[in-house]
């Protein structure tokens, strides 16, 4: 029984399309399905089975290797291609089984084959281990996800949390709020006036390499200089005997990654990403590259206007701390520019092309590229073509296409021409930024 309940998964009907040219064969193979309570979706060659996949999202594909119109190979191509089908495991069907043939479908991203003639029993077991492997994952990424967010909502600091009392005079510490390689955030309490703010902590007992500290010293020196509504800005800083701080405002409404998630229409997609240009306008004009714009780092006020966070990576022009290394990627993978994939020099073009990639996951829900490997991702980055938007999106292509050009030189020449190219083509962005 497919997934231990008929053909469902977790409570939910599973959806599996058959392409196979020969009806005998996808007949037999849409009845046995549907006789295990499986939803089967049938078509006959490649073009009609991507249209399928595309329409209906199915949880597996099983699909023939030699086809009309398009072949198993140039499907699982597109469907990889694709965004919003990249994920979708697929079985081929094949009496071509010589260990070439299963080799490029594996390189092509095949999940499994099956090698003709085939019993009952065998396609049951593929489809069974492939949808339970499915299923594994995604329950896997949903608790580290819940707990991700458990950690961020409910961890209450503790004195036994490390070794010593944390004492920053000035400021009472209520909470941990987050994290990362080379710093901790609280929640504090500016004692001369209640005000909560968020407190950016690096302890110096425990880093050891000196350009951490830079780093987090270089945070401050690039924010003090910037006055912009949407560039967060910092209060304090300085340092204690056993750590170094620096106090910023809080945004109890968190970043954009929540809204995301419940979804945005394209006149907030644009806000957002014209606020986000505004910000990198105000950084690149003073020879600062972020190198690490991603939802995480653009956070929401209460009336909706955005404010770009967390430069600890973000790298002066004209500064050489002997901080990024030949071949040392710096930033998000998701997020990251072919020239930081391939380690390379950045410049404000490689702000702009995370623009890109936020912009794609805001309109769509979903990242741009899918992959299962670091290699995979920085692959991506480096040679995929920006995906194509969904029909109800086209109009958004060619902005989405000039943020996301391989080569920096093809981007927009600045953050500004970002903003005047969106204001130019939908003047109603104007009309919906919101005041900050």
């Amino acid at each position: 029984m497919p997934c231990g309940d008929g053909g469902s998964l977790q409570g939910t009907r599973v959806k599996v399309l058959v392409v196979e040219d020969d009806a005998a064969i996808r007949h037999n193979l849409v009845f046995l399905l549907r006789i295990e309570g499986f939803e089967a979706l049938e078509a006959d060659n490649g073009e009609a089975g991507l249209a399928l996949a595309r329409t209906h999202l199915p949880d597996l594909v099983l699909c023939d290797v030699m086809m009309p119109q398009l072949d198993g190979y140039g499907m699982l191509t597109k469907l990889r291609a694709d965004p919003l089908t990249a994920a979708i495991p697929l079985i081929f069907l094949t009496a071509r089984t010589e260990r070439s043939d299963q080799r490029k479908g594996m390189n092509l991203g095949a999940d499994d084959y099956l090698g003709k003639p085939f019993s009952r029993e065998e396609v049951l077991e593929a489809v069974n281990a492939r949808l339970q492997r499915r299923h594994d994952v995604a329950r896997a990424e949903a608790a580290e996800q819940a707990d991700a967010q458990a950690r961020h909502d409910t961890v209450v600091l503790k004195s036994a949390s490390i070794s010593t009392p944390l004492d920053i005079k000035g400021y009472r510490l209520i909470r941990k709020i987050g994290g990362g390689g080379m710093s901790e955030v609280y929640l504090a309490e500016r004692e001369s006036d209640r005000l909560e703010v968020a407190l950016k902590l690096l302890d110096t007992r425990t880093q050891q390499d000196n350009s951490m500290l830079h780093r987090f010293i270089q945070e401050h020196e690039l924010l003090e200089r910037i006055d912009h509504p949407n560039v967060a800005r910092i209060y304090d800083h300085g340092f204690t005997d056993e750590h170094a701080f620096i106090t910023m405002k809080y945004f109890p409404s968190g970043d954009i990654k929540r809204r995301i998630a419940k979804g945005l229409s394209p006149a907030e997609a644009l806000s957002i990403t014209v606020q986000a240009a505004l910000a990198l306008e105000q950084i690149h004009a003073l020879g600062i590259v972020h190198r690490d714009v991603k939802p995480e780092n653009l956070m929401l006020r209460a009336n909706g206007s955005v404010a770009l966070i967390d430069f600890g990576v973000a790298k002066h022009t004209s500064h050489n701390l002997g901080q990024t290394l030949h071949g040392e990627i710096v930033g998000s993978p998701f997020y990251l520019s072919p020239e930081q994939a391939a380690g390379k020099a950045v410049s404000p073009a490689s702000d702009l092309y995370a623009l890109g990639v936020i912009f794609f996951e805001m309109l769509t829900g979903k990242r741009p590229f899918v992959a299962q490997t670091m290699e995979a991702m920085l692959s991506h980055h480096l040679f995929s073509p920006a995906p194509l938007l969904e029909p109800r999106f086209s109009a958004y292509q060619d902005l989405l296409n000039l943020l996301l050009k391989k080569e920096p030189s093809h981007r927009f020449d600045s953050a500004r021409s970002v903003v005047e190219f969106i204001t130019r083509h939908w003047p109603h962005t104007v009309q919906v930024l919101p005041k900050r």
